[in-house]
């Protein structure tokens, strides 16, 4: 415990020290508070079998399913790779084309009038839907799950990147620009900065949204990864597997939602989201 004279203030290591500790403590407040939501909704699950004994093909219990997943990992595994390739491809190629085509749109009025209302009635588009025409145009390779995961992650980036660029205050770009700032320069140091959250959580949420696309597209047009084995297993009855791959894909949307605000804190580190009291 650190104590100071009255009248005095403590020093700044004392301080950054102090820091660092109430930091360190939210962290493991935050760790634990996940562990045990996991192991309440363990536990609820394993009451709800023991109470109301349902049948296995209707719900597994949480050892069966635990016992699954490491009784079948080889065949989890392999068909893993095919899934996550589909899903950091798509995410990746929505990402690239999203956030500069979002930034032409707020910088050429033209393009916001032509384009952006072409992006909207393309996502009115159920994916399902568009689904059987890749397959049609682009035959049961990777390309078509690649379309329908980019297909589905690519709007919320958009429209996140357009809403952040739009949100500065026009007084901040009138500032850079009566201290001789080119339009060009404005927009890259004041504009897209200020929209950097914006643009970040509308990546955050295409995370999920590229595991959605790439499990559809495995659907409708493959013979492999977990969204064919999910087909598979449910015209097998078999809910276990269905129950481990599910695990699975939460796992996998979970840490590639945070591997995302693990770089977000990097770039913008200024932000309120990330400032700790």
């Amino acid at each position: 415990m650190t104590t100071t004279t009255p009248g005095t203030k403590p020093d700044h290591t004392t301080t950054r020290a102090l820091s660092l500790a109430s930091g360190r403590g939210l962290r493991m407040n935050r760790a634990s508070w996940t562990i045990l939501s996991l192991i309440f909704t363990i536990v609820v699950w394993a009451l709800v079998v023991a109470l109301f004994s349902p049948a296995p093909y209707i719900l597994p219990s949480p050892g069966s399913v635990i016992e699954r997943l490491w009784t079948s990992r080889e065949m989890l595994t392999e068909a893993a790779w095919p899934t996550i390739e589909v899903v950091l491809s798509g995410f990746a190629i929505a990402l690239v084309i999203a956030v500069p085509l979002g930034m032409l749109i707020v910088a050429i009025p033209l393009l916001d009038k032509m384009i952006y209302p072409l992006v909207i009635a393309f996502n009115s588009i159920p994916k399902v839907a568009l689904a059987p025409l890749f397959v049609v145009w682009f035959g049961y390779g990777s390309a078509p799950r690649i379309l329908i995961t980019f297909s589905i992650a690519f709007f919320p980036i958009l429209v996140d990147t357009i809403t952040g660029l739009r949100s500065i205050d026009n007084e901040m770009i009138r500032l850079s620009r009566s201290m001789g700032a080119s339009t060009l320069r404005s927009f890259m140091r004041v504009r897209l900065p200020n929209a950097l959250p914006s643009i970040f959580a509308g990546t955050k949420v295409a995370t999920s949204l590229a595991v959605i696309g790439a499990i559809i597209g495995e659907f409708v047009a493959s013979d492999q990864g977990w969204g064919y084995l999910l087909i598979r297993a449910q015209g097998q009855l078999d809910t276990t597997l269905i129950f481990a791959i599910l695990i699975l894909l939460a796992v996998f949307a979970t840490v590639l939602f945070y591997i995302v605000e693990g770089v977000e804190r990097l770039v913008i580190p200024w932000h309120s989201s990330h400032r700790k009291t």
